[in-house]
């Protein structure tokens, strides 16, 4: 709420305040959305039809994530349909990374990639410019999607690009990825927490 209603940086007439407002506003309704769209289908539709926590969790942050690029040129029942969609995205890509073999145990590519695209293109087709909220949607006659497509491109050349310059290099020396026998360990218990976090409890021994 302070990257989005805040990204309005000003409240200080009407006009400001109503964008921040329905920002804030668009903000909460995407994200219950995509939440609640991925917890009804992870536990009626998709095996072992069961809550899972961790991916209701991501739906939220996928409703967010679709909702951030557009949030202040849509209207509240379109923040639903961009939210609906987002975590339909959101599961379907998690799926897919699953079935490919694609190590994503946070399914973050799913989350921020996907759904970060979603978002970006969705600015495109919703927002009426005739509602007066700098929208310039295709569904409304506008010509605002070639330039979010465009800018989809942009960002993947671009990301594509320094990732290739700088994970190939990484590799070719060996330190792009942990041994075997590190990740076998696990990272938490070789690096990062004490010996001791591991230890059997002890009771303190009295003292007469």
């Amino acid at each position: 709420y302070g990257f989005n209603p805040g990204s309005t940086l000003a409240m200080h007439d009407e006009g400001t305040a109503y964008t921040a407002g329905i920002v804030a506003v668009n903000t909460t309704i995407a994200p219950c959305i995509a939440g609640l769209t991925v917890f009804l289908v992870k536990i009626f539709v998709m095996p072992p039809k069961a809550l899972d926590v961790g991916a209701f969790c991501n739906g939220i942050l996928a409703g967010l994530v679709s909702i951030t690029g557009p949030c202040a040129v849509v209207k509240t029942w379109e923040a639903v349909l961009i939210g609906f969609i987002g975590g339909c995205f959101y599961l379907g890509a998690s799926f897919a990374l699953q079935k490919a073999k694609v190590d994503d145990v946070v399914d973050a590519f799913s989350v921020h990639g996907v759904c970060g695209f979603w978002g970006v293109v969705s600015a495109g087709f919703f927002g009426d410019p005739d509602h007066g909220m700098g929208g310039n949607g295709a569904f409304y006659g506008g010509n605002a999607a070639g330039t979010q497509w465009f800018a989809v491109l942009m960002i993947v050349l671009w990301v594509g690009v320094l990732s290739v310059v700088i994970l190939v290099p990484l590799r070719l020396i060996g330190f792009l990825r942990l041994s075997d026998e590190f990740q076998e360990m696990g990272a938490d218990e070789a690096e990062h927490s004490p010996s001791k976090a591991y230890a059997p409890h002890v009771e303190p021994t009295s003292q007469a």
